[in-house]
Parts: C-alpha cells; structure tokens; sequence
C-alpha cells in the first residue's frame, strides 16, 4: 500500500476540520480536544455507516480516531473498526489505489479517545472492550488502544 500517495490525495482532496469539531458532543456541546489544529473530517467519506470522526497518517500507518465523550456500546466500537477500514478502502479504490490489502495488517491502527474525566464505570468499560477487540482484530489493525483526550493530545503532538 503506498501509504504516502494516499495521505497526498487525502490533504488534496478530503475536508478537514478543527479537532475542537470533530471531538465535539452534540448533545453537551463541548468538545473532547480544545484546539483548532486541522486533521481529516472522516465522517465526510461515507456518512451512511458508522466510521471513525478522523483519520492520520503518522509512521508509515493508517490511524483512525473515534472521540466518544459519553458511553459506547461494544458494537458501536465494533462497526466504528470495521466500517472505517471498509469506508477507507471504498474510498481509495473509487479513487484510483488498486493496491491489495494483506492480512495481518500492519498499516492500520484505531484509537477511541475518552474524556479523562469519565466516570470509573466507563473507564472500566472502555479497558474491557480494548481487551476483548484487541484481540479479535489483530489480523486488521496493528493496534487498538482506548485512551483518554489527555493522552492522546500527547501522543499526536496537539
């Protein structure tokens, strides 16, 4: 897969948006990550399945990120994977990448980022979850980590 071409037809032509937007909750209207820093609106490639709300390119892999401030059900983590990859690769090959993908795949990884100020249920929730999913799709992604906005504006540079 040539990782590079990709994220340049990305920058080129996929929406971004400030990340205090995309990690915004409707419903409280605040956000997960306070910074107009740009990355990828995801949510604009298919928004008829459930997918990722970003995407990265970082180290030669592919990285979805999901910001859930509230709760989430296992299966929403679920089709958050595994509709990501499938929106990503429909995505590419309407546009022009026939590269095949292999299985393990070490391109992509996914993140879900929580508030750090959740509740302790909802931490052990969210540590279940990335057990259990880590191991059920370690032939799709390289990683699969939970982790909260304070870790993850670290790990991202924001």
């Amino acid at each position: 897969m040539r990782i590079n071409d990709i994220e340049k037809f990305f920058n080129e032509n996929v929406s971004k948006a400030e990340l205090n937007q995309i990690s915004l909750e409707k419903e409280t209207g605040t956000s997960l990550i306070n910074s107009t820093k740009l990355s990828f609106d995801f949510d604009t490639i298919n928004q008829k399945i459930k997918t990722s709300d970003t995407v990265y390119f970082k180290d030669n892999k592919i990285i979805f990120v999901e910001f859930k401030s509230g709760g989430i059900k296992k299966i929403d983590f679920r089709l958050k994977a595994t509709e990501s990859i499938i929106s990503f690769y429909n995505y590419i090959f309407e546009n022009g990448f026939v590269d095949k993908m292999s299985f393990p795949n070490e391109n992509f990884q996914i993140y879900f980022i929580y508030n750090s100020a959740s509740s302790p249920s909802a931490l052990f929730t969210f540590s279940t979850v990335e057990r259990e999913l880590t191991n059920e799709y370690k032939h799709l992604f390289s990683k699969l980590k939970v982790i909260d906005n304070n870790r993850f504006k670290k790990l991202f540079g924001i």
